[in-house]
């Protein structure tokens, strides 16, 4: 797996990991994609359009559906085909993260995604 610097803000400068993300793998522009997560938050009453259960509705609705995957692995372990991937993952602490994987790139803002361990992984349909 290979990495390649990917960043994308909003029109205020801002950006989200979730967000980022979602743009990547859906070819979508920053401030569609989050005013649909607001929706969708709205409509699940989430407090936070970053909500697990929020980013994953979205994702079903848009295709993306969550797949098995190894325990305890780190992203830059995965065995992945040239689909379309996002993984969610964290530190082992408090800091968690989101990036897209497409054929076998990871897409982010820095090489430090590479030692995040794994908690689920999404494949675009």
């Amino acid at each position: 797996m290979t990495f390649k610097e990917f960043y994308i803000l909003d029109k205020n400068g801002k950006s989200n990991c979730v967000i980022r993300s979602l743009c990547k793998i859906l070819n979508k522009e920053y401030n569609d994609v989050y005013s649909n997560l607001y929706k969708v938050a709205e409509k699940l009453k989430c407090s936070s359009c970053y909500d697990i259960p929020v980013f994953e509705k979205y994702m079903k609705d848009n295709n993306i559906f969550k797949i098995n995957c190894e325990e305890f692995i780190k992203v830059k372990d995965l065995k992945l085909d040239n689909g379309s991937y996002i993984v969610f993952c964290y530190d082992k602490k408090d800091y968690y993260h989101m990036l897209p994987i497409i054929s076998n790139v990871i897409y982010d803002k820095n090489s430090d995604c590479m030692d995040l361990y794994v908690i689920s992984v999404y494949r675009k349909i």
